[in-house]
């Protein structure tokens, strides 16, 4: 299975009480089942996963997949910090309908987190999953950065099959491509900053946070590249940087979150103990993606 494209990493909408709120859920997925993205990152950093138990999960996963369009695939984050604990979730994501399995590092015991053991952690999930697997590193949340030359090792299972990596360095990006080029073996950037930069030496796209409010646009610039229209590309992807420093780095979910209130997604407020923003800073969002040229 090839893995290209534009993803949003799905927000999970919470409604007064702090309680999932499926129906908007599901409306965000049917506006964004009417985008050319590529499919969804379900239960990724973005929908808070931490946040949610297991039934609630479950339970997103399941209103996910009665929504998606069959023409889409579905991904979803299936790891946590044990093993077993992954293997079992893993095979309950694909028992409601899961396409491909996202295995974020674990990260808890840092300085026990060396190649062997993310060698040991991940074949052990492969071996078992019924579903193919998508390695995830993402060093801003976890502290660990997955060495390449794991990347390139792990890839040689059959049922791994890509890396959604999150580090926004491109050099790593291009040197994990070379190294894995010859399989197939999707390489997917989580950062909509460098997504131009890592098409040009290779990428197969990227599931970013920004694409959850424009998601044409994110798809637009893997068009471009396509095209050849490098002007156009680079132009578009200089216009995504400042909004997405303000819904990642600066503003987090919460500002994720009211972006795509904004373009009118149901973004909401997220669980504690993340905060909403402020009015102040729900204005200073808006006119960033106003000076960008997107409101």
């Amino acid at each position: 299975m090839k893995i290209e494209g534009a993803f949003p990493p799905v927000t999970t909408p919470f409604d007064d009480n702090g309680c999932i709120a499926h129906n908007h859920l599901t409306e965000n997925i049917n506006r964004w089942n009417e985008t050319d993205i590529s499919g969804y990152l379900i239960l990724g950093s973005n929908s808070e996963f931490i946040f949610l138990t297991e039934e609630e999960k479950i339970e997103v996963v399941k209103t996910a997949r009665k929504s998606i369009s069959s023409s889409k695939k579905m991904l979803v984050g299936t790891g946590l910090e044990s093993t077993g604990n992954t293997i079992e979730f893993t095979k309950k994501a694909a028992d409601c309908g899961a396409d491909v399995a996202v295995i974020i590092t674990p990260h808890f015991f840092k300085s026990n987190m060396s190649h062997e053991v993310f060698m040991k952690h991940y074949l052990m999930i492969a071996d078992s999953s019924p579903i193919p697997v998508l390695l995830y590193n993402v060093p801003s949340f976890t502290g660990l950065n997955m060495e390449v030359r794991t990347a390139s090792a792990l890839s040689l299972h059959e049922n791994i099959i890509g890396i959604k990596d999150s580090s926004g360095n491109v050099e790593q990006l291009s040197e994990m491509i070379s190294l894995t080029g010859e399989k197939e073996f999707s390489v997917l950037t989580g950062s909509s900053i460098v997504l131009y930069p890592s098409l040009c030496v290779g990428a197969d796209g990227g599931i970013m946070a920004i694409a959850c409010a424009l998601p044409e646009r994110c798809s637009d610039i893997i068009r471009l590249y396509k095209e050849g229209n490098h002007t156009e590309a680079k132009a578009l992807q200089f216009r995504l940087i400042e909004p997405t420093v303000a819904v990642t780095s600066r503003y987090g979910v919460p500002g994720l979150k009211a972006a795509m209130d904004l373009f009118g997604y149901y973004g909401g407020n997220s669980r504690l103990p993340l905060l909403p923003v402020t009015g102040a800073e729900i204005e200073e969002i808006k006119n960033i993606f106003t000076g960008a040229g997107f409101l």
